[in-house]
């Protein structure tokens, strides 16, 4: 396969006991909307195991966006309103680039380099994007997006 300088196959990407939430709202309001996600876990008694991710299900207009957020827990049962559990998620195979510093004006960037790699090799995207945020809160983000051949 033919890769840009800054972007990696990846086997997988797999997690257990999942909790989601999808939503639509504007990107100013990601932080309030995840702080509310996370809470919503929390104040039922579940705990966090991490990491938390989510996935873009949407090429945002408007600074609209429509994401899914997931965050991995301890517990193997999950009963909350509005929320969905999967005791396993994994997708498979792989493109992933890692954003550093300004997620904010990278990550645009990044996405056209996942994009831009499928092209060359002529695969097709098979998965929205997915943001996986290290569980030790460094400054980094890991960017997966999954394929398929035809």
């Amino acid at each position: 396969m033919k890769l840009l300088p800054k972007v990696f196959t990846a086997d997988k990407i797999s997690f257990q006991n999942v909790v989601s939430k999808r939503a639509k709202f504007y990107y100013s309001e990601m932080e309030e909307n995840y702080k509310n996600f996370v809470s919503g876990i929390i104040d039922e008694g579940y705990n966090l195991k991490g990491p938390f991710f989510y996935s873009l299900n949407n090429v945002p207009t408007d600074e609209m966006i429509d994401i899914e957020m997931f965050f991995p827990i301890i517990e193997n049962i999950f009963e909350v309103e509005d929320y969905q559990f999967a005791s396993y998620f994994e997708i498979t195979p792989l493109l992933k680039t890692i954003i550093v510093g300004d997620f904010d004006n990278v990550t645009e960037q990044s996405y056209a380099e996942l994009l831009a790699t499928l092209e060359v090799n002529n695969l097709n995207i098979a998965t929205p994007f997915y943001h996986v945020f290290p569980k030790n809160g460094s400054k980094y983000v890991n960017l997966y997006v999954g394929y398929y051949k035809s």
